[in-house]
């Protein structure tokens, strides 16, 4: 499935964001990667770089052989080829590494010019290796604020001055959509610097590669509104966020975007991640799972709070106390692979999406082609209409004889 040349299609990516940092023993990172792999997962999303959420600064933002750079352009190539020996080792586990270059913001600190040197001494040092480019991560996050972490915060202390944490999460999800909105009017000419500072960069990175290129845009954009030229990124990108109002976005954004994108195909970067804010466990993780492989998209990118910031109760903890050891034990991430596994057997690219909703109630979603089809249905208590076929509990990984009464079952018509 996938190629010395990065392949796209099929992947299913786990998410260790300060997998390059000193959080990350070397133990820790060998015994995740294998147990990764023993799970049926084929791709690790990783920042060569500043990881999100901290300055540049920021001790953990240091890896073993110390930061990745510095304010004044100092490129550390100890830390580069450190980078290189860690992406190597997942290449020889199966893995292709999704490698992100930088955060939105941070092309900021160092200038386009700058940040296109940071990168072109990536794509020299890991262009020979199994990897997918990712230009940047929520490449229009902190327009106007890029400032506040300099030159070693953390978005911790933000976090504990700020009210919007202490609100419900539909609210607080709300409240951050509307002030989003407002410094889009308010910072209107940096949001263009913005995406025109990340098209250069795309532009000349794209000069010196052949390996497939994305962008991880915010919740608010697709990959292919971040960047001025969308047509030198391999696929439409997005992230559906971390919030219970996204449940029908994980499906209905796909849906909608390769509509109108036909001869195009899609990844959803970030959906929710499991046990952040205390949310968005093994039910919904299968339910994201499923919704977003039939809604057309290629590949699948999972995420557990804990792993993408090698959490320890403090760190990152606005996001929920959650830490590296209680999200590796979570047996979510073996589901995954098994449903993953399922899909691949029977998936094709080339199907059509139906669906049947109740109100705003997904009843089921599925894909056809030709004489085959697969359906899921969240619970098949709501089903009004079941058909014949082999049934998969997503919460057992397994086939069973027999409808459930309840809960999510996917059924395939082999």
């Amino acid at each position: 499935m996938i190629c010395k040349g990065g392949n796209i299609v099929g992947f299913l990516a786990d998410t260790w964001w300060f997998a390059l940092s000193k959080r990350l023993s070397e133990s820790d990172f060998k015994d995740l990667a294998a147990l990764r792999a023993e799970q049926g997962f084929s791709a690790v999303q990783l920042v060569v770089g500043v990881p999100p959420e901290v300055g540049p600064e920021n001790e953990n933002a240091n890896s073993p052989v110390g930061f990745p750079w510095t304010l004044d352009g100092h490129f550390n190539q100890e830390y580069l080829e450190f980078a290189r020996e860690r992406i190597h080792y997942l290449n020889d586990l199966g893995f292709v590494v999704i490698a992100y270059g930088a955060w939105g913001h941070q092309i900021e600190w160092l200038g386009r010019e700058r940040m296109t040197d940071w990168w072109l001494k990536i794509i020299e040092v890991l262009d020979a290796l199994n990897v997918i480019y990712c230009l940047c991560g929520e490449s229009s996050l902190w327009v106007g604020e890029a400032s506040k972490l300099l030159p070693g915060k953390s978005t911790d202390a933000f976090a504990r001055s700020h009210v919007l944490p202490m609100l419900h999460p539909r609210l607080k999800g709300y409240l951050v959509g509307v002030i989003k909105r407002l410094a889009k009017r308010l910072y209107r000419s940096r949001f263009e610097q913005r995406r025109d500072d990340w098209s250069f960069v795309l532009k000349r990175i794209s000069q010196r590669t052949g390996k497939p290129i994305i962008v991880h845009p915010t919740v608010d954009e697709t990959g292919h509104e971040a960047v001025s030229n969308p047509e030198l990124l391999s696929v439409i990108t997005a992230q559906t966020g971390h919030d219970a109002t996204a449940r029908n976005r994980l499906w209905r954004l796909p849906l909608a975007l390769l509509n109108e994108h036909p001869h195009k195909a899609f990844i959803n970067l970030e959906p929710w991640y499991e046990g952040i804010t205390d949310q968005f466990w093994a039910k919904d993780q299968l339910f994201s799972y499923w919704v977003s492989m039939l809604a057309g998209s290629i590949s699948y990118c999972y995420g557990a709070h804990g792993v993408w910031n090698v959490g320890d109760g403090e760190f990152l903890a606005h996001w929920g106390k959650q830490t590296f050891a209680q999200a590796r034990a979570l047996d979510t991430p073996r589901l995954i692979g098994l449903s993953h596994k399922q899909y691949l057997q029977r998936g094709d690219p080339g199907g059509r999406t139906f669906y049947e909703t109740a109100r705003e109630e997904l009843i089921t979603i599925g894909r056809r082609a030709e004489d085959k089809a697969m359906w899921f249905f969240p619970d098949i208590a709501r089903a009004t209409r079941v058909p014949r076929g082999k049934v998969w509990l997503p919460l057992q990984g397994a086939f069973v004889h027999g409808l459930p009464r309840r809960g999510p079952v996917v059924i395939f018509d082999d």
